[in-house]
């Protein structure tokens, strides 16, 4: 048994995460039918045992390497169509650990959030599950395999959405979740007719074996195939003006299932860029470098100007979410190794920023009862821990030094100017691209130094004189969310020197 026991754990840690979540999703649905206890405690017992098992995986894949199996799926066994197999390296651990780590504090968040429940098994087991299916997309080594969890994982999202979305019209919340459903279910499915492209060129789905055979694609195949793979990402990610369905489904989605949404789900899109795209298609992501830029500053520029337009916390920091996913896609554009590398750096930031200042707003509505600054002002003194987390959040995301958004900006940045220079003097609008990206940085600046303005400075609105600090439980899941922001931004080669290890494989310049 004991033997069983070190095989799961040691030689297949991925698997092991899966099955844990699988079935503690399975388990919480059942339990729930006795206990909303119950469901709550084998939620943050799954995901705390899946948590646990990657943080070792990480620090396997930091001090040995990586870890992969794999295992025949369809086909011959000898020469397989599609693998069923696994791969945690310096890219997947990472970003899994996020995931989980989202996943386990919207849970344990949710216990002091969502108290109106009327069927707890049922909304944290779709937690559970939603979790499960973000981490096989992300440990997944075969596109057919990738593209099975990526939209399975709109299963358990459109149902958290639809079922206890915020609005109190059903009509509404129907509206809002099936629009979020056909828009990112549209964007998986254009990325699969990629796939199958792909395969009818090269005969295989392996992402490893395809990037052996980059080289055998024809250019111009290669670039349709490339673009394909980029519009079906794109609409995950929320590019504008692919971003139709994000505002919606954000505003619709409560607060622990915003985090998933927003800190989490659009990072497995970001992922299938620097795992699929970039290393299969570098020829075509340098082909189109401007333009990508282009679009990403547009989405910058665009999710801050409506982010500084918003009279509610929680929408103004849905277009934050919006406008910071456009550093990530700047970073990928520049196709140089530390742009790309700050792009990841952006990738990780992100998650748990974003997550943090919406579980700061949650906390603040549960609190005074609502998200419109008109109502709210003057709660600094009143909501100290709180206040203290927001303001880390929202200068972190402004990119000031020493926290991690900076490291992650400045190598995003850095690598712009790098793809500058390369371009040499007769191409002088990657200088350009790259002055407008840094401008965008102060919009973010002034949007969420007016927020916190707005928020916990100034008198008191009526009504509000004996509001006290968020709850315990919230108190400490912030606190987690910025030990790593300050620990990143202080030594960002904790992150780095597992991240370079994957990128350097890649064909990138610099």
């Amino acid at each position: 048994m004991q033997g069983l026991l070190d095989t799961l754990f040691f030689e297949y840690p991925m698997t092991t995460t899966l099955v844990l979540l699988l079935l503690g999703g399975l388990v919480t649905v059942v339990a729930g039918q006795r206990s909303a206890a119950a469901a709550k405690a084998v939620a943050a017992l799954s995901l705390a045992a899946a948590l646990t098992v990657n943080v070792l995986l990480l620090l396997n894949v930091y001090l040995a390497g990586p870890v992969s199996h794999r295992f025949p799926w369809l086909g011959p066994e000898e020469a397989p169509i599609a693998t069923l197999g696994f791969l945690g390296d310096g890219l997947s651990v990472p970003v899994a650990v996020l995931v989980l780590a989202l996943g386990l504090f919207s849970v344990i968040y949710s216990f002091v959030y969502m108290r109106g429940l009327n069927n707890h098994g049922l909304y944290y087991g779709l937690m559970v599950w939603f979790v499960a299916a973000m981490v096989g997309v992300l440990y997944a080594t075969d596109l057919l395999q990738f593209f099975v969890f990526y939209e399975a994982m709109l299963v358990p999202a459109f149902a958290l959405v639809y079922l206890y979305g915020v609005s109190e019209d059903p009509e509404v919340r129907a509206r809002n979740a099936l629009q979020f459903w056909v828009w990112t279910a549209l964007g998986g499915l254009i990325s699969l007719f990629a796939v199958f492209m792909l395969y009818g060129a090269l005969g295989t789905l392996d992402i490893a074996t395809l990037q052996s055979m980059r080289g055998l694609l024809q250019v111009d195949l290669a670039r349709l195939i490339g673009l394909v793979f980029l519009l079906g990402f794109g609409i995950k990610l929320g590019l504008v003006p692919l971003h139709v369905w994000a505002p919606r489904a954000y505003g619709e989605a409560p607060i622990p299932v915003l985090v998933l949404l927003s800190g989490a789900m659009t990072k497995t899109a970001a992922y299938g860029v620097i795992r699929i795209v970039i290393p299969l298609f570098a020829d075509v992501m340098r082909s189109l470098s401007t333009g990508l830029m282009a679009v990403s500053l547009i989405t910058m520029f665009y999710g801050a100007a409506l982010a500084i337009a918003q009279r509610d916390l929680k929408m103004m920091l849905a277009y934050s979410s919006i406008s910071q996913l456009g550093y990530l896609m700047f970073g990928y554009s520049t196709m140089t190794l530390i742009g790309v590398s700050g792009a990841v750096f952006q990738l990780v930031n992100h998650g748990m920023l974003a997550s943090l200042m919406f579980f700061c707003a949650g906390a603040v509505e549960m609190r005074t009862g609502t998200m419109e600054f008109s109502g709210l002002g003057g709660l600094g003194p009143k909501m100290p821990g709180l206040a203290t987390a927001f303001v880390i959040g929202g200068l972190a995301l402004s990119g000031t030094p020493p926290m991690s958004a900076f490291a992650g900006e400045w190598m995003i940045f850095a690598g712009a100017a790098e793809r500058a220079v390369l371009a040499g003097v007769g191409q002088p609008y990657y200088l350009a691209l790259t002055v407008l990206g840094v401008v965008a940085t102060g919009l973010t600046a002034a949007y969420y130094l007016w927020a916190i303005r707005r928020v916990f400075y100034g008198p008191v609105p009526e009504g509000l004189e004996s509001v006290t600090d968020a709850p315990v439980t919230v108190l400490a899941i912030v606190s987690l969310i910025v030990l790593p922001v300050v620990v990143l931004g202080i030594w960002p080669r904790l992150l780095w020197v597992v991240v370079e290890r994957v990128l350097s494989t890649f064909p990138l310049g610099g």
